[in-house]
């Protein structure tokens, strides 16, 4: 006998098994549409955030020693004496001093800060998307926005793998070191705008961007086209601000 004939008449259905946070992560990343839905009926946060902060932080731990200050600081010496030519090397060092100290702290704290960040961006694609018909939570927002983000810890993981590889690298190179987008074409120092450009356009950026796509549109009950436009639409407008602080360092460069 099959299960159907010995379910009793009127019964609930069994209820649906649903996934753990890790199965959610690969699901995510091989097989989104139906991993979204699952997460469209029971959104959570605290897995996928705790998954990316210690992942960001044992990348942190193994890639900071890893950092040669040593170009970051030689280029901010030269800006400085283009703007005050009369600088001692008294100042210089103490500049030094702040510059190493300042940049080690902000990256133990970056992963903390990007948690206000995956809010706010949850924050205004719930809006957008309501601004346009869906329909969306704001828990609903933030879950799918922090397993989208898997391809960018996925990424996280493969550069520590390089630095390790590797040994020193330069900060201002990082965005190259795993040759996932075109800007190591070009010289940062000499093309930034390009340089900014080019970076954006990643290959782990993209399948976060799909990721986006393909899970609001799920919980936000849209077409995926719609989705694709909201969401593809708002991260050309971040690469507009992205470039255009590029610029304007560039512009204050000279």
């Amino acid at each position: 006998m099959t299960d159907a004939h010995l379910t009793p008449p009127g019964s609930p259905p069994p209820p649906e098994k649903t996934q753990n946070v890790f199965e959610r992560i690969a699901g995510v990343l091989f097989a989104p549409a139906e991993t979204f839905r699952d997460i469209a009926r029971r959104p959570d946060i605290l897995g996928p955030l705790l998954v990316i902060l210690i992942l960001g932080y044992a990348t942190t731990a193994v890639v900071m020693p890893k950092m040669d200050f040593s170009s970051v600081i030689a280029q901010q010496a030269e800006q400085m004496r283009k703007q005050n030519p009369n600088m001692d090397e008294e100042q210089l060092q103490k500049m030094e001093r702040i510059t190493t100290a300042s940049m080690k702290v902000f990256g133990w704290v970056a992963p903390v800060v990007m948690v206000a960040w995956y809010a706010l961006v949850a924050l205004v694609l719930m809006f957008a998307f309501r601004l346009f018909g869906g329909e969306v939570g704001y828990k609903q927002a933030l879950s799918v926005t922090l397993y989208s983000w898997m391809p960018l810890v996925l990424f996280g993981i493969i550069l520590t793998v390089v630095v390790l590889a590797r040994g020193t690298f330069d900060p201002a190179t990082a965005a190259t070191l795993v040759k996932s987008n075109l800007a190591f074409l070009v010289d940062m120092k000499e093309q930034p705008v390009l340089f900014s450009l080019l970076s954006s356009f990643d290959v782990f950026t993209i399948w976060m961007i799909a990721l986006l796509s393909i899970g609001f549109a799920t919980v936000a009950n849209v077409s995926k086209a719609k989705a694709a436009a909201i969401v593809i639409s708002l991260w050309i407008a971040t690469i507009f601000v992205k470039v255009g602080f590029a610029a304007l360092g560039a512009s204050r460069m000279k």
